[in-house]
């Protein structure tokens, strides 16, 4: 399992925008008929990937076949395709070479080589690169793989748990990346028994979850995703960074992910028409910037015109449109980490210039605040003594209250502004980093209700 998911899914999620007919093969490969794809058990089993290459080529009905790993999450699709259009010619195989290494199990082979892979099996050579260094190879160089991405990240493969950890992104000052649904999934019996929500909400939520993760994933392994400056950001307020998202590519990124989520949306509520607001988006690139702009503005009498134009209510646009939007600003954010420069003078996100959705307290850091983006994720510090929805300084108009059920939850409350901020105190031994606050967003929906009856708004 990689971000709550197991490896292969995110090896098929790479692979299908690219290759029509997929197949899988391996020992006991019928337990994973739950992926809708034809599988096949070894021909000779019990050695190693040898024996995978030599049934995907008995059983190929295309005279190319191409060979991937089921352990190497950082697939990109883009290098799938470039690879898949290159002419074989008179060659074996077109197999990456990086570092003078070839790569054995992300390589195209020709048909005509099984005879050679026979032989090698019958003379008990088990090892798939002492059988390529026979073949004539077109290699691909490793400056045509980084037109795609980091041959490091796509080649990568899991071999022990301890593989899985240093796969991860690296973390970057305090910024948080994106791991979703194993969060939720660790806290939803807590929060099913607490009644906080409804087992159909639990379900509901770990589908968007598995949502969000899956299609920022898949951003952030698509060399189209667009790279700013340190002077592009907040990206919000930056003429070059808009003109980047405005990009036919970004457009092209998107429009695969609204069709799953219109689709689970509808499912939890069939009552909700959603077919207008769903031609618009996936038809319309004007109507598409339009919404991704008035949420990077905040601007919601526009996405109340959205709305209104669409016959959707408000409050289902604005779903629709941020949870859409937030897996591309999710990998946004990670790919351009470096750049970003927190301020704990700002209450708005220093990445994409979004409002914050729920705050930390770190007890072993003297209690210092931190803010996460609704939109992007990002998480930065903030003045322990402010509001975070106004940014006012006045203790006097600041107060708390601090949660029923858990009194390390609490709300934040702005006498000025009349705005909340949700906030959870970690305690001794705790970190930031184990702590996933959009998820606590969402866990916390109780605290939303209270601060709403007791007259305070959502920032």
């Amino acid at each position: 399992m990689f971000r709550g998911r197991p490896l292969i899914e995110y090896v098929v999620d790479a692979i299908q925008p690219a290759i029509d007919r997929i197949a899988i093969i391996g020992d006991n490969s019928g337990k994973f008929a739950y992926l809708g794809l034809p599988a096949h058990d070894d021909i000779i089993s019990g050695i190693g990937p040898l024996g995978g290459l030599y049934t995907a080529l008995e059983i190929a009905e295309t005279e190319k076949i191409f060979v991937f790993a089921c352990d190497m999450p950082g697939l990109n699709t883009g290098l799938i395709r470039y690879m898949s259009a290159l002419e074989i010619g008179n060659n074996d195989a077109i197999v990456p070479l990086i570092d003078g290494f070839y790569e054995p199990l992300h390589a195209v082979y020709s048909k005509k080589c099984i005879d050679r892979v026979e032989k090698r099996i019958s003379e008990g050579i088990r090892q798939v690169v002492s059988l390529i260094k026979e073949f004539t190879i077109r290699e691909v160089a490793e400056k045509e793989i980084t037109t795609y991405a980091d041959p490091k990240m796509i080649f990568r493969n899991i071999n022990f748990k301890k593989d899985i950890h240093d796969l991860q992104p690296s973390r970057t000052g305090d910024t948080a990346m994106h791991d979703h649904l194993k969060y939720f999934n660790d806290n939803a019996e807590k929060i099913s028994s607490a009644g906080i929500l409804s087992d159909e909400l639990v379900e509901f939520y770990r589908n968007l979850f598995d949502y969000i993760d899956k299609y920022s994933d898949m951003h952030l392994n698509n060399p189209q995703l667009p790279l700013f400056r340190a002077e592009d950001l907040p990206i919000n307020n930056n003429d070059h960074a808009r003109s980047a998202l405005s990009d036919e590519s970004v457009a092209v990124m998107l429009i695969p992910g609204l069709a799953p989520l219109i689709d689970m949306v509808t499912a939890f509520n069939p009552g909700h028409n959603l077919k207008d607001i769903h031609h618009a988006l996936e038809t319309d690139t004007a109507r598409m910037q339009d919404a991704m702009y008035a949420i990077l503005d905040m601007d919601m009498e526009r996405l109340e015109r959205i709305a209104r134009a669409h016959k959707t209510g408000t409050d289902e646009a604005l779903f629709i449109i941020i949870n859409w939007l937030k897996p591309l600003f999710i990998s946004l954010r990670e790919k351009n980490t470096t750049l970003i420069e927190d301020n704990d003078e700002s209450n708005l996100c220093p990445f994409c210039g979004n409002r914050p959705d729920m705050a930390a307290i770190v007890m072993e850091k003297g209690g210092k605040r931190y803010l996460n983006c609704s939109l992007c994720g990002h998480r930065w510090p903030f003045k322990r003594i402010a509001c975070a929805v106004c940014g006012i300084e006045d203790a006097s108009q600041l107060e708390y209250f601090s949660s029923e059920g858990d009194t390390r939850y609490r709300l934040d409350v702005c006498g000025s502004c009349g705005g909340y901020m949700k906030t959870v105190s970690l305690q001794k031994f705790e970190e930031i980093d184990d702590f996933n606050l959009t998820v606590e967003n969402i866990l916390t929906a109780h605290l939303d209700s209270a601060a709403i009856k007791k007259g305070y708004k959502k920032p």
